[in-house]
């Protein structure tokens, strides 16, 4: 953590180095001790620990504690926002599957993007991305569109579905009713692929990421690696139709 940058080790007394060390090693707790504590863990005087927190330059053990919770905060932030970006959460193969629908979206006639909500917006910016790179593609969030009427006669398409649940009925419905159309292939961007909607699909693109919602039906989820999972998608199309 940053406080600890803000100090020349060499220059603290020795018992001040072992608060000091205490502290480092023991950022979590800092929020619920009190000086006293520290000084006992740290076998030294609360009058030593105060010195040191002034060095560091606090004016009070209130304004230090105060500190460390803004930090860890802010620590928990930036480790949300990076997360997307963590090879870890994606599956080994994601590059032969990124591969494969690349095939699959170069030699359709269609590219379909289909969510409702927060996915339902992605589909819309997927579907605006693939376009502009002179793919036939459009995005439907209304699931009473009469999707399969209208790709009735035509050939070679590609549906990508969109959903953190995986569960979604009313993109279970509108799949279902694709999958006896032998010239649709399916795909889905789903954390989930055990789910219903990953079941009803032929190629399934996972990722890891924490479903939050609120009240059940609001969903803070991040869409931000469905958004990258898109735009790596969109790179290898990009790069092989050159």
């Amino acid at each position: 953590m940053s406080f600890f940058g803000n100090i020349d080790f060499q220059k603290l007394t020795y018992t001040e180095q072992v608060i000091y060390n205490y502290l480092r090693y023991n950022v979590d707790k800092i929020p619920y001790l009190h000086v006293r504590d520290i000084a006992t863990e740290a076998h030294a005087g609360s009058s030593s620990v105060m010195r040191l927190i002034h060095k560091m330059g606090f004016n009070s053990y209130t304004d230090f504690k105060t500190y460390i919770k803004k930090q860890k905060q802010a620590d928990a932030i930036q480790e949300n926002i990076s997360q997307p970006f963590s090879p870890e959460d994606y599956p080994e193969n994601l590059q032969e599957i990124l591969g494969q629908l690349a095939d699959k979206i170069l030699n359709s006639d269609n590219l379909i993007f289909t969510g409702v909500g927060a996915s339902g917006v992605i589909c819309d910016y997927g579907s605006r991305r693939f376009a502009g790179m002179g793919i036939n593609s459009f995005s439907f969030s209304d699931v009473t569109y009469p999707i399969a009427s209208k790709l009735r006669n035509t050939a070679y398409n590609l549906v990508i579905a969109l959903s953190i649940s995986g569960e979604t009925n009313e993109i279970i419905e509108v799949l279902t009713s694709l999958r006896t159309n032998k010239d649709i292939t399916i795909a889905a961007i789903t954390p989930n692929p055990n789910s219903t909607i990953a079941q009803l699909c032929d190629i399934v693109l996972p990722y890891r990421v924490e479903e939050r919602r609120i009240n059940i039906h609001y969903d803070l989820s991040s869409q931000l690696p469905a958004v990258f999972l898109i735009e790596a998608l969109s790179e290898v199309v990009y790069q092989r139709s050159q």
